[in-house]
């Protein structure tokens, strides 16, 4: 976010919230109202000429923009408490939003507005409300012991939800879901987790299946902790869908054998952002799946990214999917590394243990993997 779009946010928040509690004190007619709403309108407009839409997200109960946490004043508080109220996830503004926008967004601000929102073509509201009354999942009847036993039409549909969720509105959750069943019904048998993993020479999709080496990791180490029923299948979905925002980055830069320029980087960063607001979007979709994706590059000591206000706390589902994301990267190949073995992937994360990933949860992680036999 520029300088000059970061003024002009915070502008269109203070004359939006201030355009509301005139509208309380007064009317929507009242010069003070109308001087207000026609001040937001303007910087609106300011911003949608620079940017395609404003996209304002609620995660953790903190408001982003761009990735980046809006500061808090009085005003952002009360935009703030009013999605809270109105179970918005986010809020997307695109060009050619107009006064009736304003008037709508003024509305709720005021809380005048009925429970029962309504977007219109240029105001869009997400995630009502992410889902969790979803019921226990059903297990697939036939366990997926390995990458190998996944039955075909299922990784096609998997595969396929990866590759199309740039051009649809929601994910579809119901062929992860079965996937994760699946992997979990034949664990909690006598099957291997680590024999599950891909096979390296399979590593061409890499995003799709790099996803499916932290779901097994990330269902390893919930089992090792005691984890099961609908946590544990949601820990498992949430690692399936960590690096979803992926599919928004252009593949040039995704698989660029060099280093990245700075402009790359930040768009590569912004994946995080992207996999959360797509999330977001999903009916029945985990909480703790939009969290890891939003803060599975946080660190455990909060120096990575995004940037989040001070005191925010990870969710222990993010810290797991962090332990099998950096597990999975160090062993696989890629354009620009080789792949690593076992005992190295393990040095460098007890290097890391209590700076970029969990202490516990790392000794715990190197402790399954070799009871299981990883070499």
């Amino acid at each position: 976010m520029t300088p000059y779009i970061k003024e002009q946010l915070e502008i269109f928040i203070s004359n939006l919230v201030q355009a509301a509690k005139a509208m309380m004190l007064y009317s929507p007619e009242h010069r003070v109202t109308t001087g207000h709403a026609a001040s937001a309108l303007g910087s609106l407009n300011l911003i949608l000429a620079a940017e395609d839409t404003l996209k304002i997200i609620r995660i953790g109960g903190e408001l982003f923009v761009s990735g980046i946490p809006l500061e808090k004043n009085p005003h952002v508080e009360r935009l703030n408490q009013q999605m809270s109220e109105y179970g918005i996830g986010h809020i997307s503004l695109m060009r050619g939003a107009g006064s009736a926008d304003i008037l709508l967004l003024m509305r709720i601000v005021a809380g005048k507005e009925a429970s029962k929102l309504k977007s219109t073509p240029h105001l869009i509201f997400g995630a009502v409300e992410l889902d969790d009354t979803r019921s226990e999942p059903e297990e697939v009847s036939q366990p997926i012991p390995s990458y190998s036993a996944i039955p075909g039409e299922l990784m096609a549909r998997v595969a396929n939800d990866f590759e199309s969720c740039t051009s649809r509105e929601h994910f579809d959750l119901q062929a992860v879901m079965a996937l994760v069943a699946g992997f979990i019904t034949s664990f909690r048998g006598e099957a291997n987790p680590l024999l599950a993993l891909v096979p390296l020479r399979e590593m061409d999709e890499y995003t799709f299946t790099h996803s499916l080496d932290v779901c097994i990791l990330n269902i390893a180490q919930g089992m090792s902790l005691g984890f099961e029923g609908q946590l544990l299948h949601d820990i498992g979905i949430a690692a399936m869908l960590h690096d979803v925002g992926k599919q928004f980055v252009p593949p040039e830069v995704l698989n660029k054998p060099g280093e990245l320029t700075d402009d790359e980087w930040l768009e590569m960063r912004r994946h995080t952002v992207h996999g959360a607001h797509y999330l977001l979007n999903t009916p029945g979709m985990p909480r703790i799946a939009v969290m890891s994706a939003f803060e599975h590059h946080m660190k455990y000591d909060m120096t990575g990214y995004p940037s989040v206000p001070k005191g925010w706390q990870t969710n222990l589902c993010s810290q797991i999917t962090m332990v099998s994301d950096c597990f999975d990267a160090l062993r696989t190949r890629r354009v620009y590394k080789d792949s690593m073995d076992f005992e190295n992937a393990a040095g460098i994360m007890l290097k890391i243990a209590g700076t970029g990933l969990n202490p516990a949860l790392t000794l715990n992680f190197i402790k399954v993997l070799r009871k299981m036999g990883e070499q």
